[in-house]
């Protein structure tokens, strides 16, 4: 993976030698985003604070301010269309798949924050209260906006209010992207299955039941959380993470089970490993599993 940059055109020059490269081998690549480390161009506040998330203390969280239209309109979108571009050509189509996004942000990401001013207010209006109710809300300091909403059983409803429109979001730059590239798919990295707002949003408006998006994960079990996924619009494939030199050789025939029965596939979490495999111990280490 690669830390996608905003500007576009800097983007796809950083990719293209990488591309030229790849175009002697059979494999289909997904050129990836780091989420933790999207910058964009004009962010406020000078290093970016006035973009980011509060936590339910209301301190600045490490994650961008999820429904900032800086956030999607100078970061992620154009990270996203770069990246979709390098796949819509003939040549490209069949060397890039898709566009994989990964989801791993320090401090527990999106979990604990959801309550910077954009975030907060968006979430307000989707309760659907009166608009005396929604203003009392809304004036409230970013300290007392957890316990608030967590004192009046509001907390379950403005989450899943947050959720809603991340995927409203999502599923908007999803048709973007299917425009310049009708084949392409997408892919999200996480080290747990995501369980957050933020994560389940972006997984919601991306996928679709013809077209899931695959997840790659370290999660063992996933099957019943799989379920729980199809139950909110949310279709998924997933594969397992592996890291070849942390397996004995006597339990790569028990893995078949896991990466195939649990999971629709695994994937080699290759900048782990203690040192580079080479093209034929990785293809040995694929046809073990694969028999």
């Amino acid at each position: 993976p690669a830390p996608a940059r905003a500007d576009s055109l800097g983007l796809r020059n950083t990719w293209r030698p990488t591309a030229t490269r790849l175009q002697a081998t059979s494999l289909r690549w997904f050129p990836a985003i780091t989420l933790a480390q999207l910058r964009a161009e004009g962010e406020r506040g000078g290093g970016g604070e006035g973009t980011r998330e509060l936590d339910l203390r209301g301190d600045t969280a490490a994650v961008w301010c999820a429904l900032d239209s800086l956030f999607w309109r100078g970061a992620l979108r154009p990270a996203y269309r770069a990246l979709a571009r390098l796949g819509g050509g003939r040549r490209a189509g069949d060397l890039v798949a898709g566009v994989a996004l990964d989801l791993d942000v320090a401090d527990g990401g999106y979990a604990a924050a959801g309550f910077c001013d954009a975030t907060y207010h968006e979430g307000l209006r989707a309760l659907g209260h009166d608009s005396a109710e929604t203003a009392r809300l809304a004036a409230l300091p970013p300290a007392v906006r957890y316990d608030t909403l967590l004192e009046r059983g509001l907390l379950g409803r403005y989450d899943e209010a947050l959720e809603r429109l991340v995927a409203q979001r999502a599923a908007t730059l999803r048709a973007e992207l299917r425009r310049l590239n009708p084949d392409l798919r997408f892919a999200f990295r996480s080290a747990r299955a995501p369980s957050d707002w933020f994560s389940l949003g972006l997984l919601r408006g991306f996928s679709a039941a013809d077209a899931p998006v695959f997840l790659w994960t370290r999660e063992r079990r996933v099957r019943e959380l799989l379920a729980h996924y199809r139950a909110r619009g949310i279709f998924v494939l997933s594969a397992v993470g592996l890291t070849p030199e942390r397996i004995a050789p006597n339990d790569w025939p028990r893995l078949q089970r896991l990466a195939f029965v649990e999971h629709d596939g695994f994937w080699l979490p290759w900048g782990e490993t203690a040192r580079p495999l080479s093209a034929d111990s990785l293809g040995r280490l694929i046809r073990r599993l694969a028999r």
